[in-house]
């Protein structure tokens, strides 16, 4: 049995867990396929938030950036975002790295020694992107982002030592590893080659595994429909490194209120349908085209003023 954030994989992740053993999926739309769908289209190889990413709905930005070379501007948004995945990103490794070190003994305290590194940890994040900070958020908003990311590690570092805590009081013994393994079943930021598939060769992919692969994703923004596109680039890339059926994904949308001492928290986990996976394929190939034939798609008929072309596409 595997417990993710205080509650069983099956209660985390609902029926859809059972559902997605005997999901049938094409052969040819797996990641590992050496079929022409799956192949790059010729030698572009995108990021995945490129690929997946369908702010703008014409595909005007990815001209921007690879055929005319113009560099996206960095949005309120964007900052607030990176933060507080960057905030979800270390708070995993820092509660593994003091089982491991610590070990299982008497004095073990991995509530105290999470709530300790959380403030530490975020004024680090902060201080690595202090430059956009500065120039994007005012001190309100610094002020309220640092509020949120204490609220999303406190909150999240009390789930995983709920998990940690059902698992020890469950076996007399247990040694780290396998501790580690039951009750903090997610891989964090795995590095995988997207090149197979036409993506960057330097993913960072998080999955649980428990035991079968449920790839994650983190969204701080509004949920947008196509978001389960980057979970789905994800999925490929990571059948086509390991040779293994990847057929569920989650997504994690964290808001904040400030009524409210944790983020609501909602989940959407979602089966990587054969429809998900040709619709990624096609976005990749229809980015990737726009690119080798440079060819301007031109303005979509609404553009976001939080998009960093906007400045750009609309001159004042």
């Amino acid at each position: 049995m595997y417990y993710i954030f205080g509650e069983r994989a099956e209660d985390y992740l609902g029926n859809l867990l059972e559902r997605s053993k005997n999901i049938s999926i094409d052969p040819n739309l797996r990641g590992w396929s050496d079929s022409e769908e799956i192949k790059p289209i010729g030698n572009v190889f995108l990021p995945i938030y490129v690929v997946a990413g369908k702010y703008c709905k014409t595909a005007r930005d990815v001209y921007l950036q690879y055929v005319k070379g113009i560099k996206m501007e960095k949005t309120k948004p964007l900052i607030i975002g990176i933060l507080l995945h960057e905030t979800m990103s270390r708070i995993i490794p820092e509660a593994k790295k003091y089982i491991y070190q610590h070990g299982i003994k008497s004095d073990f305290d991995l509530l105290n020694h999470m709530v300790a590194t959380g403030k530490k940890t975020i004024e680090e994040i902060i201080e690595n992107n202090k430059r956009d900070v500065m120039n994007l958020l005012t001190i309100s908003d610094i002020n309220m982002i640092k509020e949120n990311m204490l609220k999303l590690w406190n909150y999240q570092a009390v789930q995983i030592v709920a998990s940690v805590d059902l698992v020890l009081s469950k076996f007399i013994k247990i040694e780290p590893d396998s501790l580690v393994s039951k009750a903090i079943p997610i891989s964090v930021e795995q590095k995988i080659d997207g090149s197979r598939i036409g993506l960057s060769k330097n993913l960072s992919v998080d999955a649980l595994n428990v035991p079968n692969t449920v790839v994650m994703d983190v969204k701080t923004g509004k949920p947008q429909e196509f978001h389960s596109l980057t979970v789905t680039g994800y999925a490929l890339a990571y059948e086509a490194e390991y040779k293994v059926p990847v057929n569920m994904g989650c997504i994690i949308y964290p808001q904040f209120f400030s009524d409210k001492s944790v983020p609501y928290i909602t989940k959407e986990p979602f089966l990587i349908t054969n429809k998900l996976r040709k619709e990624f394929i096609e976005e990749r190939n229809k980015k990737a085209k726009i690119i080798l034939e440079q060819i301007d798609p031109g303005l979509p008929d609404e553009c976001s003023k939080a998009c960093g072309y906007y400045a750009i596409c609309h001159p004042s």
